[in-house]
């Protein structure tokens, strides 16, 4: 009884299926120390998640549909979250369908695509995976050649095998981006573009772009010439307030990675027309219109905890106005 009224999967196996009926039952594909600790946690709310039993413990609480255990062995896994291991704990997310590690798990390969690519994870990635992964807007490098450098390991990893996939590679390195001097002392001569007709017309399109001038050149655009965008964690766009003469206390967050908009904590006081200011952690709304007249209070927003605060106001009402963060002060000019 204490199995079902805890697991959706012990309760259907006992209430309707064959099982029911049965003296003994075979549980298929369920490790049996994490089995063990699943059905200790059942009577006692107690597990103790570790690096040896994570996986197995996950992968039976998802089955069993154990959630808490799961999560937390989900919460574990994104703790531990590293260059030489964030690809294989993102796959692993993927496998067991937990979408908020898998979105960490993306999001920290993005933010450290350059150390992620150092490690044998990345090189033995398939090459649809490769694909998937340097053909992102957001992948984070100090520049166009370590995504260069990293598809040339990738090949001559195994280079007899994955020759093939080079055109298909080079379509998402963006040379264009590089140096002209890179292009021709490292790009031109690397032995792997040689004699691959489309490589060289990648080549020749960047070297094309650094000809050209002014507006023709801000008018050349091919996806291998739009510089890439990463996007950290967390960060969001904040709208807040309303337009004259409505002021309001709403406040929205989009999210740019989920790319969803959230209805965040209101503000204490309605206001349009404000200067916002971010310093340190906190998001400033200074002054502004509330509908009647102008304002010189502020409230403080903390992404944290999503939660206002008020704290001292300008000498003087300002509506319209200018605010700029300069030495840890916040200037406000109208």
């Amino acid at each position: 009884m204490v199995l079902a009224s805890c697991s959706p999967y012990f309760y259907a196996m006992f209430t309707g299926f064959e099982e029911s009926r049965q003296d003994r039952i075979t549980l298929q594909g369920v490790d049996f120390h994490a089995l063990q600790l699943l059905i200790e946690y059942v009577y006692t709310s107690v597990v103790e998640v570790t690096e040896e039993n994570v996986q197995v413990l996950l992968t039976a609480a998802n089955l069993l549909q154990l959630n808490d255990v799961r999560d937390a062995c989900c919460d574990y896994l994104q703790s531990q979250l590293d260059p030489s291991n964030c690809l294989g704990i993102r796959d692993f997310a993927d496998m067991h369908g937990c979408i908020e590690l898998l979105n960490h798990a993306d999001a920290y390969v993005e933010q450290h695509f350059a150390e992620v690519v150092q490690f044998d994870e990345f090189l033995n990635l398939t090459h649809e995976q490769v694909v998937n992964l340097i053909s992102s807007d957001r992948i984070s490098v100090p520049s166009e050649e370590k995504v260069f450098e990293c598809v040339v390991a990738w090949i001559n990893y195994d280079v007899t095998m994955r020759q093939q996939y080079l055109a298909a590679l080079m379509e998402y390195v963006r040379l264009p981006l590089l140096s002209q001097e890179y292009l021709v002392q490292r790009v031109e001569k690397e032995p792997l573009l040689k004699g691959d007709i489309q490589c060289k017309d990648y080549l020749i399109e960047a070297l094309k772009y650094h000809l050209l001038k002014g507006e023709i050149k801000a008018s050349f655009k091919t996806p291998r010439t739009i510089p890439r965008q990463p996007v950290g964690l967390p960060k969001v766009l904040l709208v807040i307030g309303g337009q004259a003469p409505k002021a309001i206390r709403s406040v929205e967050c989009y999210d740019l990675r989920e790319e969803k908009w959230y209805q965040a904590a209101e503000m204490p006081t309605r206001r349009c027309r404000a200067g916002l200011a971010v310093l340190g952690d906190r998001v400033y709304a200074v002054g502004g219109f509330n509908g009647s007249l102008r304002v010189r209070t502020v409230d403080v927003y903390d992404p944290s905890t999503d939660s206002w605060s008020t704290c001292n106001s300008m000498e003087a009402r300002r509506s319209t106005l200018g605010v700029a963060v300069l030495n840890g002060f916040i200037y406000a000019v109208s």
